[in-house]
């Protein structure tokens, strides 16, 4: 099914917009059994500000499956970016996925942030889920970085201070936390970023037929740097390789580009405050989404569209008010989701699956509660981060109740 035509349908079955969620469906598990709340008959939405901001992305997932060795993504970057790729071996032989960083001209730092990639999987959710833990893992990790040095420093971190109505939040990591990984690379070097191996043309990460490898990670780079995505066999010297390799064109799912501002605020307007049996909901990644980031084709040098904002990183940040517990929880409302989110607060940062009871959840009416904040009477804050992983279904809701 072509994805152009099914942005015409309504959000609630936006999920199947993307060749993600199509393909992921093939080898999805059954509905998960475990017992969910059910959204509510009634419910008010949540008022948001916008906000853009963070690095370039590359988004590499088309052609999703992979039948014929080539480049699957190339561009060039400069200060912060983010890689988001997912890429299924569709030939009856092993094949090799690497993601190749080389410096266009004299010696870059590169410095590295977040980085969450999967491990290969002909289960997609499994490779999807494991990428998207291991990225809020290292969050979490930078994040208590970050909050103890600003505790020595006595200055706010970037993730805790408060941001003025029109002003772009910086989430990044790399003024806050002073033993981030560093790569230094001279002209003429290469790193293969997925073995994390410096010149060697051996280096990527080998996939079995229909294996999916699908992960993110984010970066500075001091001066412009080349990155390359491939497919080829395991002897492949991935150097040569990416030198001379064919460019492969998107498959009919259109989902590939590079974008700015790959990381979205949604500041909600009002303090969390109801009654019992009350909620609000927020829905996020719907097919009428006015914020699905437009970008070029680095490729082609066509316009395209991340329908889905795959590689996308969301800041939802509130505040709750009044005397009792409010629950954040999550409804599947595209189809067959799992993936993994974390939430910030002044007591810490937690990390948790999406579904927490179960692998994965989408029956389209169900609530899953994962995070709860306590106001006992005083205002609080807390910020929810969540990413679209590859292999699930969208639009997503976030509903807050009593």
């Amino acid at each position: 099914m072509n994805v152009l035509s099914l942005l015409k349908l309504p959000s609630r079955v936006a999920g199947f917009l993307a060749g993600i969620g199509l393909l992921g469906g093939v080898f999805s598990p059954s509905h998960a059994e475990a017992a969910y709340r059910q959204v509510p008959d009634s419910y008010q939405d949540a008022d948001a500000n916008v906000l853009r901001g963070g690095p370039v992305l590359l988004f590499s997932d088309s052609p999703e499956v992979v039948y014929e060795d080539g480049i699957l993504y190339k561009d060039t970057v400069e200060g912060e970016g983010r890689v988001f790729f997912h890429h299924v071996n569709g030939s009856k032989n092993y094949k090799k996925l690497a993601v190749l960083m080389r410096p266009l001209d004299g010696i870059t730092t590169v410095t590295w942030g977040c980085r969450g990639i999967g491990d290969p999987d002909r289960s997609y959710y499994a490779s999807a889920i494991k990428g998207q833990q291991r990225y809020f893992d290292e969050y979490k990790e930078y994040w208590e970085k970050a909050r103890k040095h600003s505790l020595k420093t006595k200055k706010k971190t970037a993730s805790g201070k408060r941001v003025a109505a029109k002003e772009a939040p910086d989430h990044s990591f790399y003024g806050s936390v002073p033993d981030l990984p560093l790569t230094t690379l001279s002209k003429g070097e290469y790193l293969e970023i997925l073995s994390r191996q410096r010149n060697m043309g051996h280096a990527g990460t080998r996939l079995k037929p229909k294996q999916l490898l699908t992960g993110m990670f984010d970066f500075y780079a001091a001066r412009p740097v080349e990155i390359t995505i491939m497919m080829c066999d395991p002897g492949e010297d991935i150097d040569s390789f990416s030198r001379s390799a064919a460019l492969l064109p998107m498959d009919e799912h259109p989902l590939r580009g590079t974008y700015r501002n790959a990381d979205l605020t949604y500041i909600i307007k009002e303090p969390i405050q109801m009654k019992w049996f009350q909620s609000k909901a927020l829905c996020l990644a719907g097919s009428d989404d006015t914020e699905f980031l437009k970008g070029i084709d680095g490729i082609s040098g066509t316009q395209t569209e991340n329908y889905g904002n795959y590689g996308v990183v969301y800041h939802i940040r509130y505040s709750v008010a009044g005397e009792k517990p409010v629950k954040l929880g999550i409804n599947p409302w595209g189809g067959d989701f799992y993936g993994a989110c974390l939430q910030i607060s002044e007591d810490g940062a937690e990390v948790s699956r999406i579904p927490g009871k179960d692998k994965h959840f989408g029956a389209g009416d169900e609530i899953d509660d994962i995070f709860v904040v306590s106001p006992n009477h005083k205002r609080k804050d807390a910020e929810f981060i969540w990413s679209p992983p590859g292999a699930s279904n969208l639009p997503v809701r976030i509903f807050w109740s009593m």
